[in-house]
């Protein structure tokens, strides 16, 4: 440390960037980790969904999708094909191109996310490193890799470095950042741009650009001073803008129905996917996801930081005797909150299934418990430096030990049984691509009747890559088969429903003295409830969130007897 008129000045790390590269390939490591499995772990659908409207892109072109993700399937596109009218367009154009470059598998859009994770890694190092000192700037960069919520999901591909660029180029606008670069033009069409992009991609977009725009306007009225025009202007034009035209397109291809924009918004606003949502259960889901999201100690150790720190923290900054220039103080606190405020409270429906939809707090919890940290250190180093050095290290490894294990307990589940994506594996080898599956399930979801498009699981569509036509009678089976469009029928062999099972059972045993059996699947168990959470994160134990009922498929083209 140098010492200059009674201030320590926090000397510079050798190498920063050297040490940012390092920790750029250890979030890329983590989020690499079974980059071409299957789609069939936590929110396997999600994954599934943003590939399959990626390749309807790349595989029957703009011609065909008009630019909106569309829901198709076989070659050439089947007659159920839909398109998706909830989210705003370039996401999925932008996953097309990277499956232009990379090919139409599991894994081109996962090595775009991870390039994605890097850059927002670097851009918040960047912005921390003019807020904090090297070691904290680190340390927080080290937190934003290791939680299991970046670890497992990552960034959400472009949202977040356009968000941290836009970030970046504010604090330097309103002078904010140390030694930070003079403000020029370029930054204002930068922060315009982000801005922009960032709600072309996503609609969590909004909730950046209206935390920064929030916090503008905040920190003028308590300067009492007036806003900079320019820079005004670009934070409510840029946005709205975007948002603006958003909506235009969606409607436009939904037949300009606004109300069904509207209804989605309010229900996204309100109970979501639950009939009924008050804020006691939504504040327990929002602590059960955090938990997994980043680990109890990590989540106890910033609560630590934010109350009892802050007491440290106020008596190191008012002490006479020594003024420590490297402050422990949160920078920008309210910048970094405000995000994941507007996010979670404003669309507080959609926590309940989504546990990223508490991505926006990840820079945030990371900077406090790097500050946590140095915090600590600050209190042993009173004492003796090497006790500050080991007692950090130690705290630091207890938390990177937690990280550890809860993303292993994320990589640990699976929506969906491998066997059953095996068999529609197996399915699209048989079935020739312009041809259908008759099956006894229509493997269809249709969350919000009349408001969201209903679809084929995500997972299904993508590994099947054929329409699904339902018959559950032998009449109806009969007749499908003649058409000659339905090689393959698909039943499971028991229902949970006991009169179901039983229909199931007697049309099976009809079928078998007409098909021959092509395959059978076996049963696959539902979610284990009874192991504890540290049990489950064990390599050699999976937890199942759906399951596969004994399955059964018969060959149409194969009569056993007339």
């Amino acid at each position: 440390m140098k010492k200059t008129d009674n201030l320590i000045q926090p000397e510079k790390v050798p190498h920063f960037w050297l040490c940012a590269g390092l920790l750029a390939i250890l979030a890329a490591s983590i989020l690499s980790r079974d980059i071409t499995c299957p789609f069939y772990g936590l929110h396997s659908w999600g994954q599934a969904h943003d590939a399959w409207v990626a390749r309807s892109h790349a595989k029957y072109g703009l011609g065909y999708t008009k630019g909106f993700d569309t829901f198709a399937v076989g070659n050439p596109a089947g007659a159920n094909a839909g398109r998706y009218l909830d989210h705003p367009v370039l996401f999925g154009l932008v996953n097309a191109l990277a499956m232009v470059i990379f090919g139409i598998n599991t894994w081109a859009l996962r090595i775009t996310n991870v390039l994605a994770t890097v850059i927002a890694l670097l851009l918040f190092l960047k912005i921390l490193r003019g807020l904090l000192d090297d070691i904290s700037a680190l340390l927080a960069g080290l937190f934003f890799c290791l939680f299991p919520l970046i670890g497992y999901f990552g960034v959400n591909q472009w949202l977040y470095p356009l968000s941290f660029a836009a970030i970046w180029c504010y604090l330097v606008l309103t002078g904010a950042l140390k030694d930070g670069p003079p403000p020029k033009r370029f930054h204002k069409w930068v922060l315009a741009v982000s801005l922009f992009l960032a709600l072309q991609m996503t609609w969590e977009g909004f909730f950046f650009a209206l935390a920064i725009g929030v916090h503008y306007v905040s920190r003028c009225i308590y300067r009492r001073q007036l806003p900079e025009k320019g820079l005004l202007a670009i934070l409510i034009i840029a946005p709205l803008s975007s948002l603006v035209l958003v909506i235009l397109i969606l409607a436009a291809g939904g037949h300009w129905d606004f109300h069904r924009i509207i209804e989605l918004a309010r229900i996204r606003a309100t109970s979501g996917e639950i009939e009924t949502l008050t804020w006691s259960m939504w504040f327990e889901r929002f602590c059960e996801h955090a938990v997994t999201n980043f680990t109890l100690p990590i989540l106890i150790w910033t609560i630590a930081y934010l109350t009892l720190g802050q007491l440290f923290v106020f008596a190191s900054s008012s002490s006479d005797k020594q003024k420590v220039k490297v402050s422990r103080r949160y920078p920008q606190f309210w910048l970094f909150l405000m995000p994941a405020v507007f996010q979670l409270t404003m669309l507080r429906g959609t926590l309940s299934p989504h546990q990223y939809w508490e991505r926006p707090l990840v820079p945030f919890i990371a900077i406090a418990a790097a500050l946590g940290v140095m915090t600590l250190y600050d209190i042993l180093k009173r004492v003796h430096r090497r006790l500050a050095v080991v007692g950090a290290l130690v705290l630091i490894a207890g938390l990177f030990i937690s990280c550890v294990v809860g993303t292993n307990y994320y990589y640990g589940i699976r929506w969906q049984a491998i066997q059953k994506i095996e068999m529609f594996k197996m399915l699209n080898r048989l079935i020739p691509p312009d041809k259908a599956l008759l099956s006894f399930e229509p493997y269809t979801i249709d969350q919000f009747p009349g408001i969201k498009a209903a679809s084929y699981r995500p997972e299904i569509a993508w590994y099947l890559d054929r329409d699904i036509e339902v018959a559950q009678s032998l009449k109806d089976i009969e007749e499908k088969r003649k058409t000659g469009k339905y090689p393959y029928y698909l039943v499971p062999k028991t229902h949970q429903v006991k009169e179901a099972a039983a229909y199931i059972q007697m049309l099976i045993t009809q079928l078998e003295k007409r098909y021959k059996v092509v395959a059978e699947y076996p049963y696959v168990p539902w979610e284990n409830r009874n192991l504890p959470w540290h049990k489950k994160a064990d390599k050699n134990i999976r937890i199942y969130k759906t399951g596969l009922f004994p399955q059964v498929i018969f060959d149409l083209n194969s009569r056993v007897s007339e």
